[in-house]
């Protein structure tokens, strides 16, 4: 080829391919001497020429007849030379083999998309942008096998990823991964600790709605006991006094001498007014597991007063889940000065063997139209009793951590009973009768 074409691209001047049949020489350009690729015709002598090889001829004349090819001030073609499109599409139907020696061979025009798209020997960019080029027959092994882009199925959460990502994503987006609970230090699959597990995680820190502190959901039940904005009871309950300061407040509170002294006097002047007498009783009832099949045990006999009435306690543990407690009058030595019947009260504490707090305290009152009011004549103690039948139950029994109680301990229940005659005449004791 002449020197003025040395420089062309691969898309300037005739068709350089290997063709099945050996083209006429009229499809030739008669300046590369390729076959004619986008063909101009010279308008005089009819010979055809490539577009881009007339364009960059030098000459002002045709390089076969003379004659001119370009009009005065350089008006391309000068209307000497046009396209010739019959020509183009006899070309563009010739039978060509590809250049990569692939084996295929068809027509002219269809050479583009085979090198583009099919030929197995042609150099082609990796689709998935990965960087890679390769021969096209090559490709599938390496989208299969190679190819850093190529997708690949996570073997835990089954997620379709790029295989470049795999090693992270295993490792730090997997939601099947394998994760340690920062609470607990339990092991699990990351999405199950992140979302099931932390609603329960006895570890985790919860902050308590009454104070800005926060605390582990395994000690939400003992929180309490030490919140600074939990309303607790005043020392002074006993005497009368209602109400319940925030714990931080109770010290405070507890300082107001006037309040306490002025509930104080008040709860003398009920007792007085009440003209109640209590006297005590302190049993224990051994045994209990034993007493469970038995049914029930009585207590020793006890008076209200040294000159009162005779009464004794009834535990009842064969219940299905309560123990019952209950009253009963006794036949006495007094009876002949008491009166009849008996409207008096009787107060039951089941104690806490724990600390001197939170004993189960009931109490029950005799009437006047009762049959347990009235007075024993037959037999040692009434037919029936004044009681509670569901005291306490069964399971409350054991220790609770939530209040500091344990009723049951060693097999043993300890009650105390205190009893209220309202007709005590303390003038009429007699301290060492004859």
């Amino acid at each position: 080829m002449n020197d003025q074409f040395s420089s062309l691209s691969l898309n300037e001047g005739g068709y350089d391919y290997k063709f099945i049949e050996e083209p006429a020489d009229s499809l030739k350009c008669l300046i590369c001497l390729l076959v004619v690729r986008e063909p101009q015709q010279h308008g005089g002598c009819g010979k055809l020429f490539c577009k881009s090889c007339i364009t960059k001829y030098r000459r002002n004349d045709c390089p076969h007849c003379r004659q001119p090819i370009r009009a005065s001030g350089y008006q391309q073609f000068g209307g000497t030379i046009f396209n010739d499109f019959r020509s183009d599409q006899e070309v563009k139907s010739l039978l060509v083999y590809c250049m990569t020696s692939c084996g295929w061979q068809g027509e002219l025009r269809s050479v583009k998309d085979h090198e583009k798209n099919k030929c197995e020997n042609n150099i082609t960019p990796c689709p998935n942008d990965c960087g890679i080029t390769l021969i096209r027959k090559y490709l599938q092994f390496h989208l299969a096998t190679e190819c850093l882009r190529r997708l690949t199925s996570c073997l835990k959460c089954k997620q379709e990823i790029q295989y470049r990502d795999l090693d992270n994503h295993t490792v730090r987006k997997c939601p099947k991964r394998r994760y340690t609970c920062p609470h607990c230090n339990e092991a699990g699959v990351y999405d199950e600790r992140t979302t099931t597990h932390v609603r329960v995680c006895p570890r985790v820190k919860i902050p308590c709605y009454k104070c800005s502190g926060t605390f582990s959901r395994c000690d939400e039940s003992r929180h309490p006991v030490f919140c600074p904005n939990e309303p607790v009871q005043c020392k002074y309950y006993s005497i009368g006094c209602a109400e319940k300061p925030l714990r931080k407040d109770k010290s405070t509170h507890e300082k107001n001498a006037q309040l306490h002294l002025s509930l104080a006097t008040e709860e003398v002047l009920r007792l007085k007014k009440a003209q109640f007498w209590k006297n005590a009783l302190t049993f224990r009832i051994k045994n209990y597991k034993v007493l469970e099949l038995e049914g029930n045990d009585y207590s020793p006999p006890f008076l209200t007063s040294a000159s009162g009435y005779k009464m004794c306690i009834r535990v009842d543990t064969g219940k299905a889940t309560h123990v019952s407690v209950y009253a009963y009058l006794m036949k006495g030595d007094n009876d002949d000065s008491l009166s009849w019947p008996f409207t008096g009260r009787v107060t039951f504490e089941l104690l806490n063997q724990l600390e001197d707090d939170n004993h189960h305290k009931e109490t029950t009152t005799f009437t006047a139209d009762s049959v347990s009011s009235q007075r024993v004549v037959d037999g040692e103690r009434g037919g029936t009793g004044r009681g509670r039948t569901k005291f306490i139950s069964h399971a409350n029994l054991d220790y609770n951590a939530d209040n500091n109680t344990q009723y049951l301990k060693d097999d043993t229940l300890i009650f105390r009973v205190s009893a209220e005659a309202p007709d005590y005449k303390p003038w009429l004791e007699c301290t060492n009768c004859v």
